[in-house]
């Protein structure tokens, strides 16, 4: 979780996928608003402390946009102020939508085996049509570590949402930056080519 104070009026908050309150997905998260209602108030109490910035006596927009790699963004901004000490909350108000910031999305696991398990889990747990999740997927190993290189993940994927919150699970998100991936080219050891998870399914599950 991250608070960002963009100025007097605006704020932004950054949540992990599994920081989201009771929800991996956004949708299911704001249908739910009493839930969305009682957690927009923890979070604007913590950001007060954290950030010093104060809702009170104010109307608020929440904008909330679901990124790429799982994490979750909103932008709290500070309308008119209002007569009563309550403030006022309209999860309503939230509009979603999808940033992709780079057309890759590298993720970090600690050994082959959290990616091994990682692919288990997903096969357990029928995540299933991998193949249509992204136009690549290639596993390399790197210094110490094994990268996870997805390139246009397919934000029509039914079971994205899915495989956001089970990823996290094994490994973290590491970098978005096309030079990264070269890095991983050129210095890089390809172990599993192009759909890794699902040879990894096939061979090793």
């Amino acid at each position: 979780m991250k608070f960002e104070k963009i100025n007097e009026n605006k704020l932004k908050i950054i949540l992990s996928n599994n920081e989201l309150p009771n929800s991996t997905n956004l949708d299911d998260f704001m249908k739910d608003s009493d839930n969305a209602k009682t957690s927009f108030l923890r979070l604007l109490n913590e950001a007060k402390e954290a950030v010093g910035f104060n809702t009170q006596d104010y109307k608020i927009k929440i904008d909330a946009k679901s990124l790429n790699n799982g994490d979750f963004i909103f932008i709290i901004t500070k309308l008119v102020k209002i007569r009563s000490g309550n403030i006022v909350v309209k999860p309503k108000k939230v509009v979603k939508s999808t940033i992709l910031k780079s057309a890759y999305s590298v993720y970090q696991f600690s050994c082959f085996d959290n990616f091994e398990e990682f692919c288990r889990f997903l096969k357990i747990n029928k995540i299933n049509y991998i193949k249509n999740l992204s136009k690549s997927c290639i596993l390399y190993k790197y210094g110490n570590y094994y990268y996870l290189s997805l390139y246009q993940i397919n934000p029509g994927y039914k079971k994205l949402a899915l495989f956001y919150s089970s990823i996290t699970e094994f490994s973290r998100f590491f970098s978005s930056k096309d030079v990264f991936v070269s890095a991983l080219e050129e210095h890089g050891s390809v172990v599993i080519d192009n759909n890794a998870i699902l040879l990894c399914q096939k061979y090793y599950s």
